[in-house]
C-alpha cells in the first residue's frame, strides 16, 4: 500500500514536472517582465537561451541605467548613485567593481580616463586606447597612437559615437610645449578605419576642456582668443559631430559681464545639458552660476538652476562640474579649487553645501545646500589614494570588434596619421612612423 502510494506521488511529480516544461509564456510578457529589470540583473540572463539573448541584446539598447559615478584607481574602482545620498547621511554606500587588468603589472601604473559614452570608458595606457563596459566586464584594446606615450603632449579628449556608421571614435586636442617648440591640434581616432585624421577648430587647444556627451554630440568649452592669459578670457562652448567630424559652437545665453563669461565646466542635469559659470574674469568674490539648457540647442532655454554666492570663493582657474541629484535634491558636483578635486551637493533650496569624500588626499564629493550654506563630509574608506573619477551612465552595450587586439597579436597592427601632407603617415604598433607613399588604403 505504501509503496503504491509512494509510486503514484512519484508518477503525479513527474506529470507535473513534465506539463511545466511545455509551458510557453508569450514572448510580449517576457520582454514587459525584463524590460522592467535594472540592467545589472538583466545581464545576468544573457545564457538561458540565444533568444533571451538576442531579447536582453534589443532591451538594453534602448535601456539607460541610472547615472552613476565612479571612482577608479590602478586596483580597484567603485561606483555609486547620486541618488543614494540623502541628507542625514555619513558615509557614501559604494559598489565595488572589479578592474579587468593585472593590478600588478606595471604597465597600468599610470592610466588615464579620456571619456565616456554609451556606458562605454576610453582608458589610455602608455600609447593604447582600451574600452571598458564597468557593468559588463567588456575590456579590450582598440587602437593605439604614438602621440600619447610622448610625456611632452598634454591631452582635452573625449569618446564620441557615430549612430550612422556604428562607430566610436577618440577625439585628442594635444598640446605641446617644449624648449623650441610648441605645437597644438585636434585629431580624431577611428577605431574602424585604424586611423587618426587631424580636424579643423576656431580655438587654441591648450585653452580646451573637456565636458560630457548630449544628444549625441561631444561638448567642450574653449577660450575666445588665443593669448597667454586664457584662463581669464570669456568662453565658448563647442560641440564634435561624430558623423560630420566638425565642431560647431553652442548658442550660449545672455553673458553676465560685457565681454562675455568664464565658464567653469559643463555637466549633465535631467539629460540636458548644464554649465556653471563665473561673470568676473578675475575677481575671487564673483557668485558662480548653474544653467541648464532645457531644449537642446535652443538659445531662450537656458535657465539658472542655482547660484553659490556665498561661503564658497572660486579663482578663474577653478572648477565646477555637476554630475546629478542626490535622493533630497541636492547637486553632485565636482569641484576643483585650492589646487586640489572634491565632490560638493549643493542644497537648491537653503543654499548650503556640503563636502563628501571619496578618498582621503584624494578625489572627493560635496552637497552644498544653498539656503544655510551648511556643509558635512561623507567620507568613504579606501587604500588607493589617487582616483579617477568620472561621471558616467550605465548600459550593456557591447562594441563592434575592431580586431586590433588580433592584428597585434599577429604583429600586423598598424595606423594611419592623416595630418596636413600629400600622403599620410603611416604607423606600425612599436615601430617608427614612415611616409605612405601611395594613396592612402583603408
Amino acid at each position: 500500500m505504501y509503496g503504491e502510494w509512494k509510486g503514484r506521488k512519484k508518477n503525479s511529480t513527474s506529470k507535473a514536472e513534465s506539463s511545466f516544461r511545455y509551458i510557453i509564456i508569450p514572448e510580449e510578457i517576457v520582454v514587459e517582465i525584463l524590460s522592467r529589470l535594472p540592467l545589472h540583473y538583466l545581464l545576468r540572463f544573457n545564457c538561458v537561451s540565444k533568444r533571451w539573448r538576442s531579447l536582453i541584446s534589443n532591451i538594453s539598447a534602448a535601456k539607460t541605467g541610472s547615472p552613476t559615478v565612479l571612482t577608479v584607481s590602478k586596483s580597484k574602482a567603485h561606483s555609486f548613485s547620486p541618488q543614494s545620498i540623502d541628507q542625514h547621511q555619513q558615509e557614501v554606500q559604494v559598489k565595488s567593481i572589479d578592474v579587468p587588468w593585472d593590478v600588478k603589472n606595471k604597465y597600468f601604473d599610470s592610466f588615464r580616463i579620456l571619456g565616456s559614452c554609451n556606458g562605454l570608458l576610453l582608458m589610455n595606457i602608455d600609447e593604447d586606447l582600451f574600452l571598458w563596459n564597468p557593468l559588463s566586464t567588456f575590456f579590450k584594446k582598440v587602437l593605439a597612437y604614438f602621440r600619447l606615450g610622448d610625456e611632452d603632449y598634454s591631452a582635452c579628449s573625449g569618446l564620441c559615437y557615430d549612430s550612422t556608421n556604428d562607430e566610436y571614435k577618440a577625439v585628442l586636442a594635444l598640446t605641446r610645449e617644449s624648449p623650441g617648440y610648441v605645437g597644438q591640434f585636434v585629431v580624431v581616432g577611428s577605431f574602424r578605419s585604424k586611423s587618426w585624421t587631424v580636424v579643423d577648430i576656431p580655438y587654441t587647444t591648450r585653452s580646451v576642456n573637456s565636458g560630457p556627451i548630449v544628444n549625441g554630440n561631444l561638448h567642450w568649452f574653449a577660450s575666445k582668443n588665443d593669448s597667454g592669459t586664457h584662463f581669464l578670457s570669456p568662453h565658448q562652448i563647442i560641440c564634435f559631430n561624430a558623423h560630420t567630424d566638425k565642431f560647431e559652437e553652442v548658442q550660449l545665453p545672455e553673458p553676465r559681464g560685457e565681454e562675455g563669461d568664464i565658464i567653469c565646466g559643463l555637466g549633465v542635469l535631467d539629460g540636458c545639458l548644464c554649465m556653471s559659470r563665473s561673470g568676473c574674469p578675475g575677481n575671487s568674490e564673483s557668485n558662480v552660476e548653474v544653467l541648464i539648457m532645457k531644449e537642446y540647442g535652443v538659445k531662450n532655454s537656458w535657465a539658472i538652476r542655482f547660484v553659490i554666492s556665498h561661503g564658497f570663493t572660486f579663482n578663474h582657474y577653478d572648477m565646477l562640474v555637476p554630475l546629478g541629484y542626490t535622493k533630497n535634491g541636492e547637486v553632485i558636483t565636482e569641484v576643483y579649487v585650492d589646487y586640489g578635486w572634491h565632490i560638493r551637493a549643493f542644497n537648491m533650496t537653503d543654499n548650503s553645501h556640503r563636502r563628501i569624500s571619496i578618498a582621503e588626499d584624494g578625489w572627493h564629493i560635496r552637497a552644498l545646500n544653498m539656503t544655510n550654506n551648511s556643509r558635512r563630509r561623507i567620507s568613504t574608506a579606501g587604500e588607493d589614494i589617487y582616483f579617477r573619477t568620472v561621471a558616467h551612465e550605465e548600459s550593456s552595450i557591447t562594441p563592434p570588434d575592431y580586431d586590433w587586439e588580433e592584428e597585434e597579436r599577429k604583429g600586423e597592427a598598424t595606423y594611419v596619421e592623416q595630418r596636413y601632407h600629400k600622403y599620410p603617415l603611416k604607423m606600425k604598433k612599436g615601430k617608427e612612423p614612415r611616409m605612405v607613399t601611395g594613396p592612402r588604403n583603408t
